[in-house]
């Protein structure tokens, strides 16, 4: 089983539990096609586990990222922990699918990661969970990186 690690912002975002439902609704359609998805919220979320070092959120999300197969990142809000995760990935050589709103301004330098596949431009999470859906069945891991597209 392949393992999908989802990334995005969870301190001091915009609509931060709007975005844990989307986070959540990636890792479900992950699971329905037989990917094991790593929701790092569902495990050390800032406002459910406060007792949680940052020196221990950094060690297991480090790992995770570096053992995942593939990353999804949702780029929509601003965070350090993500600029860093797609790092961690592309440092291992691990793909990449960049989500965000259609129409939001998007740094340039996460865009340009050299294992990104797929970047997917949405206009609601219905639209970003079916553009997904489609690159995933496309997405192979044992053959080397290539781009996706996610509109027909």
């Amino acid at each position: 089983m392949y393992n999908i690690y989802i990334s995005g912002a969870l301190t001091d975002g915009e609509n931060l539990l709007e975005c844990k439902v989307l986070y959540e609704k990636i890792g479900l359609l992950c699971e329905e096609i037989g990917l094991q998805a790593y929701i790092p919220h569902k495990q050390t979320d800032p406002v459910n586990n406060p007792d949680i070092s940052p020196r221990e959120v950094f060690d297991q999300d480090k790992h995770q990222v570096s053992n995942s197969d593939l990353v999804i990142a949702y780029l929509g809000s601003r965070s350090f922990g993500v600029g860093m995760e797609l790092a961690f990935a592309e440092t291992n050589k691990i793909p990449i699918i960049l989500l965000y709103e259609t129409g939001k301004r998007i740094s340039r330098f996460p865009r340009g990661i050299p294992t990104v596949i797929a970047e997917i431009q949405f206009y609601d999470h219905e639209d970003a969970l079916n553009q997904l859906k489609n690159i995933l069945a496309k997405w192979n891991p044992e053959h080397p990186p290539f781009s996706l597209s996610a509109r027909q």
